[in-house]
């Protein structure tokens, strides 16, 4: 290639094309024939139909008429990792603590809750139209609020007698609903046929491209054990990412213990920063304990759920494949991994793929349970905030009904989308 004019753009075209020459080296994670770390999983084939309906919302707010908030699960003495870093030097060192977060009495939430229904009550008190005054005190009285907390924490299996603070403020929240006059609902609804089998053998390889690791885009975790296992055509830029000097260090982890990588995949591709740090807790050595094995999930054509939305005023449909797998005894974790900026920007595409996708593990269970199958599958959205949560309860032994920051979120809006 021959560049004229200004010779800025000689080193531009320069990068461009090295990114070009660097979509040829890669590094794939493929699945290990004869690993322990195999299991099966279970889907359902559908028929599908069509359902198109409009509706309309009339009256004053509708406040906790379910009588509890939808809260996530919550610790209250938080296990913590402090990492500290020689500015000079560049050492690590760890240790790790206990963090106590700031709780609250059922009674003390409860209060505030009513002072603040009282204060709308007395704010609307003088409104010309008599339908605008609002009298939720006397149907929200304060030994009624107390209930709606204590429904709330027993359904989160909350047994302290004490809500954190971030609990306390999902509680509040509760009372700032939306109100649309009216809306148009189009659903796909989906009649499972049959029940499928299928083994983490057939996921198909993943790769990651030299430009994709060296960017940190993508993050190869392997162990010593992998390079045994590299394809000879991949060797010399394997030999390259393994160099702590090199230009890919933002894009490998190697896991030292092979014992911690409880995954049938030779090498785990994890995708963007939320991700790493997931992967990162499946193979830190306390949770690799208590977990069988897990596998991370191919993008297309491995494990997917049908789900559908509206773009505009154009429905769409597609597929959705969760990230990963993790098998503990005989449960499934189903997860999607997400950022935490999600949690209060997420999007109508994520709603539908929660929706469909926690309709779909129900219905896969209730089929399982009928055919005599002794597995549980579970279902969650996840994001950093909740890695620490989720991964205690799990050593303790209590993720059973475990629900994060963002499953609670998008339970919400799935909930006023109705």
């Amino acid at each position: 290639m021959t560049v004229f004019n200004h010779d800025a753009w000689a080193g531009r075209i320069r990068h461009l094309v090295d990114e070009i020459l660097e979509m040829e080296n890669r590094l794939s994670s493929s699945i290990i024939e004869d690993s322990l770390y195999h299991f099966e999983l279970h889907n359902l084939d559908y028929t599908r139909e069509l359902d198109a309906s409009e509706f309309t919302k009339k009256g004053e707010y509708r406040l906790l008429e379910d009588g509890f908030v939808d809260l996530p699960s919550q610790i209250e003495i938080e296990d913590v990792t402090i990492d500290f870093e020689r500015a000079v030097t560049g050492d690590h060192t760890k240790f790790r603590t206990k963090l106590e977060h700031k709780t609250y009495s059922f009674e003390e939430i409860a209060e505030e809750l009513y002072r603040r229904l009282q204060n709308i009550d007395q704010e609307s008190a003088e409104a010309p139209d008599l339908e605008d005054r609002t009298q939720y005190t006397k149907k929200f009285t304060r030994e009624r609020c107390i209930e709606i907390v204590g429904a709330s924490a027993h359904r989160a299996k909350i047994k302290s007698g004490r809500i954190t603070e971030e609990n306390r403020q999902k509680i509040l929240q509760a009372l700032g609903p939306l109100r649309r006059k009216s809306a148009k609902r189009v659903v796909y609804k989906l009649s499972p046929n049959a029940l499928l089998s299928i083994s983490t053998k057939e996921r198909q390889t993943l790769n990651a491209s030299a430009a994709e690791i060296r960017r940190g885009d993508k993050t190869v975790f392997y162990t010593p054990e992998y390079e045994a296992m590299v394809f000879d055509e991949q060797r010399d830029f394997f030999d390259a990412v393994q160099d702590a000097d090199g230009d890919y260090v933002a894009g490998r982890e190697l896991i030292e213990n092979t014992h911690d990588f409880k995954t049938p995949s030779a090498m785990t591709i994890a995708d963007a920063k939320p991700e790493r740090k997931f992967v990162r807790f499946l193979c830190e050595r306390d949770n690799a304990q208590v977990i069988d094995c897990w596998l991370k999930n191919a993008p297309q054509r491995f494990y997917s759920i049908e789900y559908a939305w509206k773009k505009g005023n154009t429905p769409k449909r597609g597929e959705f494949s969760p990230d990963f797998f993790i098998k503990k005894g005989n449960r499934i974790l189903v997860i999607e991994i997400k950022d935490d900026t999600e949690i209060d920007e997420t999007s109508p595409e994520n709603v539908k793929k929660f929706e469909y996708s926690r309709n779909h593990f129900d219905r896969l269970n209730e089929w399982l349970g009928r055919k005599g199958i002794e597995m549980i599958y579970q279902f969650n959205f996840l994001t950093p905030k909740s890695f620490t949560t989720f991964f205690q309860l799990l050593r303790d032994g209590q993720i059973e009904g475990f629900r994060s920051d963002m499953d609670v979120a998008l339970a919400r809006l799935a909930k006023e989308r109705e």
